[in-house]
């Protein structure tokens, strides 16, 4: 298993299993522009920032 602490990036599985929705959820997300969007880091690779979803995090705890 790869550390992502030291990583500043988070893949779309890593996210999933952080905030607990669907991978198609997030996307949905994604598209809809609820959610951070991805950041290419090779040309078959896409990822979220991990700040972005730090911050997107605090802002739905902050809604409830």
């Amino acid at each position: 298993m790869i550390n992502q602490e030291n990583r500043p990036f988070l893949t779309i599985k890593e996210v999933s299993n952080l905030i607990g929705l669907s991978v198609s959820t997030i996307n949905r997300l994604v598209k809809k522009g609820d959610f951070p969007l991805k950041v290419k880091i090779s040309p078959r690779r896409m990822v979220f920032m991990k700040k972005e979803i730090e911050v997107w995090i605090d802002n739905k705890r902050s809604d409830w």
